[in-house]
């Protein structure tokens, strides 16, 4: 089933205010059950890791999706929008839920989640969607990379106002989007899209996203690993340019405790894609690390 074919989600919301920023949080399923903290990627907001959130409540856990500072419905950090900032606010966030969390990052989403693990964030089990092995800009290919490092270079220097219009471009979003699919499916591809659009505006402004712009691109999974000690789940998607299965392989090898799952023919973009898939693999390992759901 595609996620566009589902009834519309009615996620509970809270309001928290964590390292400056008015953070929102979207919650699914049960709220006594076992929380799952899920951080998305750059450039998106909760409503990217919604198709996953619902299947995995789903499948009795609760998921908790806040969107990151300075994008969806939250307000910029007080610190810079750095590895070290989105740590600190993962970190802080995590520690009003009282119990620790299992938790699941996205792409960008998978660094925030690591950085906080090497900061010590008490936490039950990983999981990394998508994980960020090596440069995703050096991973992926080559002329992608020379339009992102240029588009984000035009964007920086333009004034303000003209700045948040082309970062906000419909052109750019569907771009982007159609430049990571893998499906064949048309009715899914044109969701996708969609989807990409209805995100692309939803940030704080030019400043903040250039910041996360050169953290997303600044460090890797890889960079904190020596922090790693719960047990991981790494999720991959066989056709992934920003993460090619090599480069998984190679870092489930650096972290103790890990499994590595390969979702064949799809990329980047696992969690729309193969939605049901990747909630399987999740839902499939968890009880094994957990025990027996709360």
């Amino acid at each position: 089933m595609r996620p566009d074919q589902r009834a519309p989600a009615t996620p509970d919301t809270t309001v928290v205010d964590v390292a400056g920023s008015s953070t929102t949080v979207y919650g699914y399923g049960d709220p006594a059950a076992s929380v799952v903290l899920a951080v998305h990627g750059f450039r998106g907001t909760h409503i990217g890791l919604e198709p996953v959130a619902r299947e995995l409540a789903d499948r009795g856990y609760r998921v908790l999706v806040p969107d990151l500072p300075a994008t969806g419905a939250s307000t910029p950090l007080t610190a810079r929008h750095d590895i070290d900032g989105y740590a600190g606010w993962l970190v802080e966030l995590s520690a009003l839920l009282g119990a620790p969390p299992v938790l699941l990052g996205h792409s960008f989403g998978s660094v925030v989640v690591s950085a906080a693990v090497a900061r010590g964030v008490p936490h039950r089990a990983v999981v990394l969607v998508n994980p960020i092995a090596t440069d995703p800009l050096e991973a992926s290919r080559r002329g992608a990379v020379a339009v992102t490092r240029a588009y984000y270079g035009l964007v920086r220097r333009l004034p303000a106002r003209p700045a948040r219009a082309l970062l906000a471009h419909r052109l750019v979003a569907v771009l982007t989007s159609e430049l990571m699919a893998t499906s064949t499916d048309r009715d899914l591809r044109r969701w996708m899209r969609a989807e990409h659009v209805r995100q692309a505006d939803l940030f704080a402004g030019r400043d903040p996203v250039l910041e996360a712009f050169a953290a997303s691109t600044g460090a890797t999974v890889r960079d904190f690993t020596d922090g790693y000690h719960a047990p991981t789940l790494l999720v991959a998607g066989e056709r992934d340019d920003m993460g090619p299965v090599a480069s998984q392989e190679a870092l489930a090898a650096r972290i103790p405790d890990s499994t590595l799952h390969v979702l064949p023919g799809v990329g980047h973009l696992v969690h729309f894609e193969a939605t049901e898939a990747a909630a399987d693999a999740v839902a499939g390992w968890l009880p094994g690390v957990l025990g027996t759901l709360a």
